[in-house]
Formats: C-alpha cells, sequence, structure tokens
C-alpha cells in the first residue's frame, strides 16, 4: 500500500551513517509536519540578513572570493531587490520538504540550492558535497551561529553528509515535495532510480559548458585590463572550471590585428595575475595536459599555444564542435577560436550550452546571435565576471514558481 505524501516513514537502520553539520535527527525527523512558508517571509528574511553578517564578520571568510559573494547575495538590499522583482500571481506557498543533493566538484552550490529553498518558504535536507571543502566548514560555522539567535528557523534547516547508503537517499526522497539534484548527468540518473511521491517536483540540472566571447578591440581600449583578468578567474579557474558557468571556450571578434594583440595582452595579464595567487595543484596541471593531448590525438584542428607558465593551457582551434565541449575536463585547458561573425558559435551553441560570457561585445551582435542564431541553448547572457552569480532564474527554471505551489484563488 502507498504512503500517503509527506508521511513519516521508518528510517533504515543505517540512518546512523549520517553525519549532521546543520540540524540534527530530532530536526529531520520533524521534515513532515514543519507548516510551509509564503516565499519572502519576513522571519527568514531576518535570519538571512543575519546570516549575512555573520559570514562576513569571520576572518576566514575574506580568504574566499565564493564565500563572501555568497554573503552579499543574502544582503538586505539584495534580498529586497529579489522581492520587488517577485509578482504572484495567485497565493503561493512552499511546497513543503525540499531535499538537495549537491554537487561535489562546487564548494557553495549546496548554500545557495539551500537559500533558495528557504526564500521559496520550505523546509530543507542538504546533502553536502563529498568533496572536502574549507568554505563549507566556514557556511556551516555561520548557519550554526546565525541559527542561535533564530531559533524558529531551526526546523527549515538540515545539512548532513553520507557516502553512497542508497537506503538514506531513498528515505530522504520519499518524504520530499521537492528534489534539487545537482552534479551531471550520471548523478542525475543515479539518483532518478529513487522513487518520489507523485506529486514531488524533481528539477535536475545536467552536465552543461561555458563559453566566453571577446570583443578585441574593446578590449584592447580598457585601461583596467589586472580587473578584467580578476574576473575572468573568478569566471574559471576559481573553480578550476569545473562548474557549469565556467567558460572552457574564449572566442574572439573584431579587426585581425586587433585580436592578435588583444590576445597577447589578455594572456600576458592573466598570467601576470595568477603570479600573486597560490599555484594550482600539480594533479591539475597534469591532467590538463594529458587531456589536451588526449583531445589533440582525436581532433586535427586543436593547436598548441605555448605560454610561459603552467597555470593554465591554451589551444586554438580553427573550429569548434559541441563534442569537444562537453568532454573538456576543466583544469585550466583554454579553447580558443576566433571568428568574423558572431552566428559562427551557433554550432556550438546547443542544449549543453548554458551561461556566454560577454566582454564588450555590442548589443546589436547578440540580438542577431540569439534571433538569427536561434540557438538551442544558451540560458544566461552575463558580463563577464559575473557566471558565477546566482539567482531564482537559473538554468532556464524560474526557481521561485517550481519550489511553490499556486492557489489559484478567485474573489467572488
Amino acid at each position: 500500500m502507498q504512503r500517503p505524501e509527506g508521511a513519516v516513514i521508518p528510517m533504515p537502520q543505517n540512518f546512523d551513517a549520517l553525519r549532521y553539520r546543520v540540524g540534527n535527527a530530532q530536526v529531520l525527523a520533524q521534515r513532515a509536519h514543519i507548516k510551509p512558508r509564503v516565499p519572502f517571509d519576513d522571519e527568514i528574511l531576518e535570519f538571512l540578513q543575519a546570516f549575512s553578517r555573520t559570514l562576513l564578520a569571520l576572518a576566514q571568510s575574506r580568504e574566499f572570493s565564493d564565500v563572501v559573494s555568497l554573503a552579499f547575495w543574502c544582503r538586505k538590499s539584495a534580498l529586497r531587490q529579489m522581492k520587488e522583482t517577485y509578482t504572484p500571481d495567485g497565493i503561493l506557498l512552499g511546497r513543503g520538504v525540499v531535499f538537495h543533493i549537491a554537487p561535489s566538484n562546487v564548494a557553495v552550490n549546496f548554500a545557495y540550492s539551500l537559500l533558495t529553498g528557504l526564500l521559496t518558504g520550505n523546509a530543507n535536507i542538504v546533502r553536502l558535497p563529498s568533496k572536502k571543502f574549507i568554505q563549507v566548514n566556514i557556511i556551516c560555522q555561520a548557519l550554526n551561529l546565525t541559527l542561535e539567535e533564530h531559533t524558529a528557523i531551526r526546523e527549515l534547516i538540515c545539512l548532513v553528509e553520507y557516502n553512497h547508503e542508497d537506503e538514506i537517499t531513498q528515505a530522504l526522497s520519499a518524504v520530499c515535495q521537492a528534489r534539487l539534484i545537482w552534479g551531471g548527468d550520471r548523478t542525475i540518473a543515479d539518483i532518478r532510480k529513487f522513487s518520489l511521491p507523485p506529486r514531488t517536483v524533481d528539477i535536475a540540472f545536467a552536465d552543461r559548458y561555458s563559453i566566453c566571447v571577446i570583443n578585441a578591440d574593446y578590449y584592447l581600449a580598457v585601461e583596467n585590463k589586472r580587473r578584467i583578468a580578476e574576473d575572468f578567474f573568478n569566471d574559471t579557474l576559481l573553480t578550476q572550471q569545473q562548474a557549469c558557468t565556467a567558460p572552457k571556450l574564449v572566442v574572439w571578434t573584431g579587426e585581425k590585428e586587433s585580436k592578435a594583440a588583444a590576445r597577447e595582452q589578455f594572456w600576458s595579464g592573466f598570467h601576470r595575475w595568477l603570479c600573486d595567487r597560490p599555484a594550482p595543484e600539480s594533479v591539475a596541471v597534469v591532467n590538463a595536459l594529458a587531456n589536451y593531448c588526449r583531445y589533440a590525438a582525436e581532433d586535427p584542428r586543436l593547436k598548441y599555444i605555448a605560454a610561459p607558465t603552467r597555470r593554465f593551457l591554451r589551444a586554438e582551434a580553427t573550429a569548434v564542435s559541441q563534442k569537444m565541449l562537453e568532454e573538456h575536463r576543466g583544469d585550466g585547458l583554454f579553447y580558443e577560436w576566433l571568428v568574423d561573425d558572431i552566428l559562427e558559435i551557433v554550432p556550438v551553441c546547443g542544449v549543453k550550452c548554458q551561461t556566454l560570457a560577454t566582454f564588450g561585445v555590442p548589443e546589436e551582435m547578440i540580438n542577431r546571435l540569439i534571433i538569427q542564431g536561434a540557438p538551442k541553448g544558451i540560458d544566461r547572457i552575463v558580463p563577464l565576471g559575473q557566471t558565477m552569480n546566482f539567482s531564482l532564474h537559473w538554468d532556464g527554471y524560474d526557481l521561485l514558481k517550481m519550489l511553490t505551489r499556486t492557489l489559484d484563488f478567485k474573489r467572488g
């Protein structure tokens, strides 16, 4: 006999394998009895504002730009702006319990997923990344400190770690009203083996890749090129190109002579900026080189470009395919493509293409790409340096709508 939606189900014995970073077994057991809230609930907004202040006050936070960005994302002014753009059609309530499966390769993604669940009025169970990140420790510390003063929010947050105990994933899936799967195609296929209640919403964030387009003439005219290098780093090597938002291909537009000069200045400046930062792990350098050799052996269109550093690798391509980008493994390998017309990149803007980062690209050129090229992909077009900026519209999903249910109220 099928259990009613939202019912408490017996938990498997190996639930003892759960490690609680925020919340505890009692909080987890109460999930099904939590009342959903309206989006942008005042009490939740106060909690998030306090969390932002707490996170920024931790000295270790300042060492990680992604943690600082998270704190700024939920500061008071940012939350107010989000709320002002929220125009409900009917009465909205959170769906209930959201089960978040965080990706293993991006440090702060779990926090944005959690904050989205809170803002939409839901209780949240978050499976933390399997990889050990210092950022996770910092964020969990800030959450626990903030919850000491905002005890009413405790019932809405449970952050856990566990390995590959399928019984736990099945049990948590069975009591949620929405499930968010981050982590790519293989993870999605594995998690979707675990059944959900009939009305549960299943949102999956598949493997994607991103592209950067730079107008060479515009770049040459800009004075603060060091800032551009920093923005490019934050978009790419901050996550070793592991995030779907991280460009793996740099497309150059503009006059032929400008492209040559701009590329030389851009990569030289990027190298100088990287010299002030810790060197990448040896394994990342070896992986990037090994992957380049494998790709080059399979595709004669790739040409290695010598560089004075092993902090990143460059390969020029006379043409680029979706397959090249789908199989790209990151770790500091950049493809470069010189084009005469923006429409040349349409073939690589398929369904797997997520973000288009631009620098100095005229709006009319972007409009021509979208209207004339009609790409099957590209869910986001953002300025260089903003690919990691999370929003409630993500990967083509309107998360505010998907994580709430609408009561159609006809006034008589």
